[in-house]
C-alpha cells in the first residue's frame, strides 16, 4: 500500500494565497481597480473630460503620487501624472511619450 503525501495541495493554496495578497498589496492585475479606487474615479473624469473615447493603462503608485498611461486611437500615448493635494483635490501633469 503506497503512502499517501500531506501538503500536496497546501503548498499551492498557500502560493495562490501569497499571490493575492501581494497583488492586492502592490494593485496588480485584478487589484488594480479595488485597490486605486480614488485614483481611478479622478483619472477617469479627467481623461473623459479631456480626451473623449481614450483609455488608460492600470494605474502605478510612484514616489509623489499616480501614474498611467493615455491610449487614443491613431495618436501619441501620454503620460499622465496624479499628485495628490493635502486638500484632497489631484493635480494632473502630462507628458507625451515619444515614439523611439
Amino acid at each position: 500500500m503506497a503512502k499517501k503525501k500531506n501538503g500536496g495541495i497546501l503548498p499551492i493554496l498557500g502560493a495562490a494565497a501569497a499571490a493575492g495578497i501581494y497583488g492586492y498589496i502592490n494593485g496588480k492585475g485584478l487589484f488594480n481597480k479595488p485597490r486605486f479606487k480614488e485614483q481611478h474615479d479622478a483619472v477617469s473624469r479627467y481623461v473623459d473630460s479631456h480626451y473623449p473615447g481614450a483609455r488608460y493603462s492600470p494605474i502605478e503608485a510612484t514616489t509623489n503620487g499616480y501614474m498611467t498611461v493615455i491610449s487614443r486611437r491613431g495618436m501619441q500615448k501620454i503620460l499622465l501624472y496624479a499628485e495628490k493635494t493635502p486638500d484632497g483635490v489631484y493635480v494632473f501633469n502630462e507628458s507625451p511619450i515619444s515614439h523611439t
